[in-house]
């Protein structure tokens, strides 16, 4: 007989002979072993103590976690792409290729209720543009009750995606929408923005495991700020006076910081790994867009 244990170890040594990248919400060989290992025997990644570790396997698991071990070691594949599952915060969403894996570091300022950057009154609407599956605008929602949250994308197969996990964490709206374009001024309080971010560079080096994932969601043109440039232009129009705009750029951050001397960004220091995080507030942006506009219109006049 074989415990749960013995099994751990096995995969854990398999995964770390493979060339793998691990990052896609899983930090380790270890911590994907895990994961594979209780979702091939159906036992939830949470509610399971260290106590199962001395106990049997089920030997019924042993097909399912080969399966699971060859998705990942020899196709690639992500492993919330392979369980259909990803945990982010405290809750757990349907995953799979239709959306990028949950794992954004944004979360944790979700997480942290917006403080100390968000300095309005209690948030009234909140957007999570971009969202993907839904994870980030459904994590604020669970912590905002009593706020209109609602998630935005231009992708209908992410979108149908969010639906799915909707039923699960409720929002109190989805938008197919290029952006923030539908939105009508002045009447946001927060916006969560992941959006397409990596730069062209950086897209032909990326790992296997991101290729599964959906290029639209990735792909961010030549300096990775195409979707960003709109986002902010977007958001100024859109944040009450007290607004907030939370933005991830990953790698790009340098490209942020180049883009405008009148633009500010505050970049986050995250306590739980990551980087790129900007947040913006809107009376900062709303002095951005003005003095862009103020440029565009003498440039259109030579």
């Amino acid at each position: 007989m074989t415990t749960f244990r013995e099994i751990l170890i096995d995969a854990e040594t398999e995964l770390l002979s493979a060339d793998l990248f691990f990052g896609h919400g899983y930090e380790s060989a270890h911590d994907e072993a895990v994961a594979l290992v209780l979702a091939a025997a159906d036992c939830s990644l949470v509610d399971t103590s260290a106590a199962i570790l001395d106990t049997v396997y089920p030997a019924t698991a042993l097909p399912k976690l080969r399966a699971f071990l060859t998705a990942r070691c020899e196709e690639r594949l992500p492993v919330a792409y392979i369980t259909g599952e990803a945990w982010l915060g405290h809750l757990c969403f349907k995953s799979d290729a239709r959306a990028l894996v949950p794992r954004s570091p944004v979360a944790e300022l979700v997480l942290n209720q917006f403080e100390p950057w968000y300095q309005g009154p209690d948030p009234q609407v909140i957007i999570d543009v971009c969202c993907g599956g839904g994870s980030l605008g459904m994590l604020a929602k669970s912590l905002f009750p009593w706020a209109q949250v609602l998630l935005s994308d231009l992708d209908s197969a992410a979108l149908s995606l969010a639906s799915e996990n909707s039923q699960i964490h409720a929002v109190d709206g989805i938008v197919r929408g290029d952006l923030l374009s539908w939105c009508r001024s002045s009447c946001v309080d927060i916006i969560i923005a992941n959006p397409p971010y990596v730069d062209a560079d950086d897209m032909r080096g990326l790992p296997v495991e991101y290729r599964h994932e959906p290029r639209l969601a990735l792909a961010g043109g030549e300096d990775g700020l195409d979707l960003v440039r709109v986002l902010l232009t977007d958001a100024a129009r859109i944040l009450r006076p007290t607004g907030l705009l939370i933005l991830e750029v990953g790698n790009s951050f340098e490209a942020l910081d180049d883009l405008s001397e009148q633009l500010h960004p505050i970049w986050v220091e995250l306590q739980q790994g990551g980087h790129g995080v900007a947040v913006f507030m809107a009376q900062d942006l709303a002095q951005w867009a003005v003095s862009e506009d103020t440029t565009n219109s003498v440039v259109s006049a030579k």
